[in-house]
């Protein structure tokens, strides 16, 4: 009978678990925070930048505002339609990756459905009160910037394989934007 010593498994009493352990909550409460950043910075864009009753404006036809911008011919038009496509995509970006590592066993197709549904939230919102124009091109330029997000996050949970990687991931990707949030929600005045 062979009796060997069984290697001690690291418990609640191993200086290396609690240091772990607290690597995770901080890694965790970064990631978190800077959410709680973008969100307000998407929510101080979307709905607060302009006064309510402000605008009102409706489209229910698929592509047909991207359509306009895409024929207008004037340069001033030209911008502001690129502005508009493009940051209507680059703003979900975000949201997509955020909700796929919170949502980490769900299939794509359901954090999907939830930034969708986030995004046409928002617009009923806009339209309700009147603080911009609802349009479903705006909810499917946002699905876009969702679905890029989306799979930003499953190529770095590819490449990373391992939970605690990916919130390290994650973290960094936090602490790297971090800044960004900050301008965007603190320093810039939104007057759209």
């Amino acid at each position: 009978m062979d009796v060997r010593p069984q290697p001690a498994s690291a418990g609640v009493d191993d200086p290396r678990w609690r240091s772990a352990t607290k690597r995770a909550k901080a890694e965790t409460g970064i990631i978190f925070a800077v959410f709680a950043l973008y969100t307000a910075f998407l929510l101080r864009l979307l709905l607060f930048s302009r006064a309510p009753g402000s605008e009102r404006s409706l489209n229910l036809i698929p592509f047909a505002s991207i359509a306009e911008f895409v024929s207008s011919h004037s340069s001033g038009t030209g911008r502001v339609a690129f502005a508009n496509i493009a940051g209507n995509i680059l703003i979900f970006i975000p949201l997509g990756f955020y909700v796929s590592w919170l949502r980490q066993r769900a299939a794509a197709w359901t954090t999907m459905l939830t930034v969708a549904l986030v995004s046409a939230a928002v617009e009923v919102i806009q339209g309700v009160f009147a603080v911009g124009a609802s349009d479903v091109d705006d909810v499917i330029l946002n699905c876009v910037g969702g679905m890029i997000g989306v799979f930003t996050f499953r190529l770095l949970s590819a490449l990373l394989r391992e939970h605690s990687l990916e919130r390290t991931g994650m973290a960094v990707v936090s602490v790297v934007t971090l800044p960004v949030w900050c301008y965007f929600l603190f320093v810039i005045r939104l007057h759209l």
